[in-house]
């Protein structure tokens, strides 16, 4: 009786299945129901016997989704729902549904004539004019053949004609239960739906038409569903994890796993765990530019919804992400896929080709950088006036002695903020032979740098040794750190541990409300190019400052090859940057 409460029929005679959602549960609904003021499907039938059979499928879908709003209401961790399960491709549909019919066959044609398995050769003998049934052996009979031959046949012509007029009633049936199998809801009245009927139903005409092939005797192999399709997104990312396991090959850093881990999760939720052959480059870009709409930052509501869920709501007053950071996900994906074509595993696709290789990037403004501004003589003295510098203020969410020391070195080193919160004891060291103190940016202890030429040895200028950074230095092993020890030991990191994260929004917040600076182009990164100005005014050349900065202009490779500096010509460069007037008379006192 509740059922056919939910029953409705339009003036035409057509059944609907409507049932009201609750006014508190409209804005929870997962898509394409948010904000509805009813669940409503057709049921595309005028009968109330086959209105009532599909209603009580539709019950049930319509039960999850309340469900689904009922915990988002209370605010519970999203649990594995079956709205989040995403279709495979429909050429990949039709390969498993045609691997499963000819599977079928097979098993027929080996073990399917039904009379060896209702009768026993002695009831058989009974009636010696019937025809022989082979017992004991594989394979069916002639008289079976025969008989199941002709209904191939009939089964080819039918499903043929109904292909003619891509009219899928006739594998509707078979969709349903795909469809269930999968764990996706079922919608008749949808393009995803009639899709994925009309990929089942060209299976069925190829399946039957190959049937018929071995019915005359030829060798028509069974295929594996995804014979040659290359492994499962998942599966290549944990080889890529892994890597060749070769000495000397590279290995993806601790950060750039936490990045490779969103990335995979992303993707997954968009195409599901989809096989490399079977990613096109068209996919990709539907990816992209469906990632591209993701904010950057959001609240923890919103962070646990796959894609598909979080791009139905209202995401306006969320910053939208930089085109930069969306391709750097593109990059790691291709890299993934790359690996494994690398190794081997898509050799049997001659015509594959990365899907997020070149071509598939978004257009990044190369201007972007140019429009941080460096700081004024004004700025700096709002920065350096702040009660980090005046008061001996040190707030936890600045790290402590970080609040103090990482814009003194941003502003006297040109070194980004990632490079400077990475340091370890070790990384503030002295040269041997030239006595040069010198900070070590570069990849070792599991830190991360931007790009290849990223990777440098910058002099310590003589200023920051006046302020105090070696003393502060010593006293970080007077109190017991070793060399690997974090030179900034209480900087926190994020969930995902990143320390840069939380340490540039602690900084963000004090450069606009402690020291005032509220023009939206000046950040942590003007520091660097303030430096960059003060290095042209010194008159140092661009390969100098280039080098003390690590852009690719200042050598990148062939500094590893003796076309550079050493570090002493390069100490001597930086002594002849002068400094800011506000930071002379900066002394560092131990708290």
């Amino acid at each position: 009786m509740a059922l056919m409460s939910y029953l409705l029929r339009d003036r035409l005679g057509t059944y609907y299945f409507r049932r009201v959602i609750p006014a508190d549960l409209r804005p929870f609904m997962p898509a394409p129901w948010t904000g509805k003021t009813a669940w409503k499907l057709s049921l595309k039938t005028k009968s109330p016997a086959t209105a009532k059979q599909a209603a009580s499928r539709f019950l049930r879908d319509c039960m999850a989704d309340f469900e689904a709003a009922e915990r988002e209401k209370r605010g519970e961790p999203a649990v594995s729902s079956p709205r989040r399960t995403v279709l495979p491709p429909a050429e990949a549909i039709e390969r498993e549904v045609l691997a499963g019919l000819l599977a079928e066959d097979e098993a027929h044609r080996s073990e399917g004539d039904p009379r060896r398995h209702l009768q026993t050769p002695e009831e058989r003998a009974q009636w010696p004019l019937l025809a022989p049934v082979p017992f004991g052996r594989r394979g069916i009979g002639r008289d079976h053949a025969d008989a199941y031959g002709s209904g191939l046949q009939t089964l080819h012509e039918e499903y043929r004609e109904a292909l003619s007029r891509f009219d899928t009633e006739i594998v509707d049936a078979e969709c349903r239960a795909f469809f269930r199998e999968k764990n996706i809801p079922i919608d008749p009245g949808s393009e995803v739906y009639h899709a994925t009927g009309l990929a089942i139903l060209k299976a069925h005409v190829a399946g039957y038409g190959r049937m018929l092939d071995r019915q005359r005797g030829d060798i028509v192999p069974t295929p594996k569903p995804n014979e040659g399709r290359g492994p499962k997104l998942s599966e290549a990312y944990e080889a890529w994890k892994a890597g060749s396991g070769a000495r000397g090959t590279k290995k993806p850093s601790d950060r750039t796993l936490l990045e490779a881990d969103y990335a995979v999760r992303r993707l997954t939720e968009w195409h599901g765990d989809i096989r490399l052959g079977d990613l096109t480059r068209e996919m990709a870009r539907e990816f992209r530019d469906a990632f591209a709409k993701v904010p950057k930052q959001m609240p923890e509501n919103l962070k646990r919804l796959a894609m598909r869920e979080l791009l139905q709501r209202d995401l306006k007053a969320y910053p939208s992400r930089h085109a930069a950071t969306v391709n750097k996900v593109l990059n790691i994906l291709a890299a993934i896929i790359g690996h494994a074509e690398a190794a081997g595993k898509l050799d049997a696709l001659p015509a594959f080709r990365n899907p997020f290789g070149k071509g598939t990037k978004l257009a990044v403004d190369a201007r972007a950088e140019d429009k941080r501004l460096p700081f004024t003589e004004l700025d700096l003295k709002a920065i350096f006036g702040t009660g980090v510098y005046c008061d001996g203020e040190r707030p936890r969410g600045g790290g402590g002695e970080a609040s103090f020391w990482l814009p003194l070195l941003a502003l006297m080193s040109g070194a980004r903020q990632g490079e400077l919160v990475q340091l370890r004891v070790r990384d503030l060291a002295q040269d041997a032979e030239s006595g040069v103190w010198y900070l070590d940016i570069g990849t070792a202890g599991g830190r991360s740098i931007k790009t290849a030429s990223s990777r440098r040895k910058v002099p310590v200028h003589p200023e920051l040794v006046r302020i105090g950074l070696l003393r502060y230095r010593q006293s970080l092993i007077a109190a017991g750190a070793g060399r690997e020890s974090p030179l900034w030991p209480q900087v926190e990191a994020d969930q995902e541990g990143r320390q840069n994260g939380p340490w540039s929004k602690w900084f963000n917040r004090h450069l606009r409300w402690k020291a005032g600076v509220e023009e939206p182009t000046k950040v942590f990164h003007s520091f660097r190019h303030t430096f960059k100005r003060m290095a042209r005014d010194a008159r140092l050349t661009e390969e100098v400052h280039d080098a003390l900065t690590g852009h690719s202009g200042g050598g990148g490779v062939g500094r590893g090859y003796g076309s550079g500096f050493g570090l002493k010509a390069l100490a001597e460069e930086m002594a002849r940057i002068e400094v800011p007037g506000v930071i002379r008379g900066l002394s560092w006192k131990q708290q």
